[in-house]
């Protein structure tokens, strides 16, 4: 036979996890529009969705990529969404902090 303890969830931990769970549903729809964009940025054709398929597939810490690009992580993580741009020298820095190389090619036609 299995008896099953009772315990009460102090009040004051009760209205902590209460809080929480509207802080959490308060911010979800932004989280959830942020990830999109950065599934959609990560997807681009380009230069930077290249770059940026780099940093997700490197798997370092962003703040470690940031900082041997010498850019805020707030910089690093705008542009991995997409909303923000970062100059070509920059991006370069981003390639070599995972470890990647641009290359372009001409097409020949």
């Amino acid at each position: 036979m299995t008896t099953r303890s009772s315990k009460t969830v102090p009040p004051d931990l009760l209205e902590r996890l209460r809080a929480d769970r509207d802080a959490i549903a308060a911010e979800l729809p932004e989280a959830i529009q942020r990830a999109e964009r950065l599934r959609e940025a990560a997807a681009e054709n380009t230069v930077s969705g290249h770059v940026r398929r780099a940093v997700h597939q490197s798997r370092r810490p962003l703040e470690a990529i940031a900082r041997d690009a010498g850019i805020p992580l707030e910089a690093l993580c705008d542009w991995l969404s997409g909303d923000r741009t970062l100059r070509s020298d920059v991006l370069d820095r981003v390639a070599q902090a995972v470890g990647a190389e641009i290359a372009v090619s001409l097409r020949t036609t």
